[in-house]
């Protein structure tokens, strides 16, 4: 491994006493040995510290800092940056965990290539360790697909898993590290579309991480602030250089097409956000835009929006009915 490039690993921590443990066994198991661990815990009140204190290897290095929280995680994030001395960076979060050739994988992939990052599937598990799904189910879709295409497709929705990626070093300092827009409590999204102006991704089609889903996670416990953030992508288009911006738009016919229709469907989602919240004056007013200017299935879930308004009554339900009928 000694002519082989350093890889730097990314952990943020903050109470995972009951998932730490098998985060650092995982990386301990990589096939691929040259790497570092930069593990900084958020101040946890927990036996996290302990824990990571038990394993004696001295690529695994760790810090602690008083805690700052998810809206500074873009700090958190910077500083293990300028802490790491790999030539790549892997990102794997304290509860979550990787495959054991994961390292190997993808840095030989990245050395045969001239992509800035590399990401594939994430299997996702419970609390207890039970695999729910597997993220993204289409990962064919974005084998091969040109630069500006799979740059449109971040503007819409994020595939790509945290856990599963590897990116040059070189790269994220080129764009000034991490990204975490006010307002967003992640930095991937926004991360990724500035990487993604740089140069190729690279899809690799296996299990590259896994993700923990459980009550004390940020997306569980912070869905109204995710709903509100899912804006960011419109923003981010709206406001790069015109060249850029023209480049985009030359690869993607009908882009602005479905940037416009993703900003109305924003007015339902806000709505529903504002509802959950008790804000049912401010739910009424952008239920209204999208029944106004919606498409007709969008029209027809803004009226339940309102309805629901009225009633005081969150709709957590429907989408435990979509999910329903999807089975």
């Amino acid at each position: 491994m000694e002519n082989k490039p350093l890889v730097s690993i990314i952990t943020p921590t903050y109470n995972h006493e009951k998932f730490i443990g098998t985060c650092l066994e995982s990386v301990l198991s990589q096939t691929y040995s040259n790497w570092e661990l930069i593990v900084i815990d958020d101040g946890s009140s927990d036996r996290t510290g302990f824990v990571v204190s038990q394993y004696n290897d001295k690529r695994i290095h760790y810090m602690r800092q008083n805690n700052q929280g998810i809206w500074k995680l873009g700090e958190i994030y910077n500083k293990a940056l300028q802490l790491s001395k790999g030539d790549y960076i892997a990102v794997l979060e304290g509860d979550d965990f990787w495959p054991p050739y994961k390292l190997e994988l993808q840095t030989n992939s990245l050395e045969r290539s001239n992509a800035v990052l590399s990401w594939g599937k994430a299997k996702i598990i419970d609390s207890q360790g039970n695999i729910i799904e597997t993220l993204p189910g289409n990962m064919a879709h974005y084998i091969g697909l040109p630069k500006y295409n799979f740059f449109s497709e971040l503007l819409f929705d994020n595939p790509i898993p945290s856990s599963s990626v590897v990116c040059r070093k070189s790269a994220l300092l080129s764009i000034g590290g991490f990204k975490q827009p006010s307002g967003l409590p992640y930095v991937d999204e926004p991360t990724w579309l500035q990487l993604g102006l740089m140069g190729e991704f690279l899809p690799i089609d296996e299990v590259l991480g896994c993700y923990r889903r459980h009550e004390r996670q940020v997306t569980s416990s912070m869905k109204t602030a995710m709903i509100k953030a899912s804006r960011y992508s419109i923003d981010f288009f709206d406001g790069l250089p015109a060249e850029a911006k023209s480049l985009v738009l030359e690869n993607v016919p009908g882009l602005c097409e479905k940037l416009k229709r993703k900003n109305i469907e924003y007015s339902y989602y806000l709505g529903r956000a504002n509802l959950t919240e008790g804000n049912h004056f401010e739910a009424n007013r952008h239920f209204l835009k999208a029944m106004r200017e919606g498409h007709p299935t969008l029209k027809a879930k803004a009226l339940v929006g309102i309805i629901s308004n009225l009633c005081r009554k969150d709709m957590g339900w429907l989408d435990a009915l979509s999910r329903k009928v999807r089975r």
